[in-house]
């Protein structure tokens, strides 16, 4: 019995349980609950569909890198693109 107890939060212990359950009324309680379940659904859709999610996310740094780069030949005059005549 006393592993029945133990495994309930009874025996005089501090269950874990114990606070649970928020008053659905408070709206601070409602707000937090609300903000963690968004974060959660977009982290969820966030790598839906992808095989590699990290693979994704390092091609978008190496592009952002790029463009960076190309706005800043850009603003010094440069294009990267040279004419050769022979």
């Amino acid at each position: 019995m006393g592993i029945f107890l133990s495994c309930c939060g009874g025996g005089g212990e501090v269950s874990e349980y114990s606070n649970v359950r928020e008053d659905p009324n408070d709206p601070e309680a409602r707000r937090r609950q609300m903000a963690a379940a968004a974060e959660a659904r977009l982290k969820a859709q966030e790598g839906r569909g992808l095989k590699d999610p990290m693979a994704l996310r390092e091609r978008q740094r190496k592009a952002e890198e790029l463009e960076r780069k190309q706005e800043a030949a850009d603003k010094l005059g440069e294009s990267g693109l040279r004419w050769q005549v022979n």
